[in-house]
């Protein structure tokens, strides 16, 4: 294995403990990406790369569809798709 892809940047975390516990460099043996780029993903050492989503306005989409739902999807229900962004730093260069 060469890279891992987790769940979460707090699972990404505890696998680059893991990494040093078991004495894998990351990203020269091994390259981590998180998912969803929370405060402390930048000041872990190596810092973790991540993909940032951006949690507010997931949330206010969500409750517009969910009114939209309700309302019988006045006009016409939708699908929506957000594009998270990469945030490169040194766990996955």
């Amino acid at each position: 294995m060469t890279a891992l892809f987790c769940f979460n940047d707090l699972v990404a975390i505890g696998a680059l403990q893991a990494c040093v516990e078991l004495g894998r460099r990351v990203p020269e043996d091994l390259a981590i990406v998180g998912y969803d780029d929370i405060p402390m993903a930048s000041w872990v050492h190596p810092a973790l790369t991540t993909c940032r989503v951006l949690f507010e306005e997931m949330g206010r989409l969500a409750v517009q569809l969910l009114i939209d739902q309700l309302r019988d999807c006045p006009g016409s229900c939708r699908d929506i798709i957000l594009s998270p962004e990469i945030v490169r730093r040194a766990s996955a260069p």
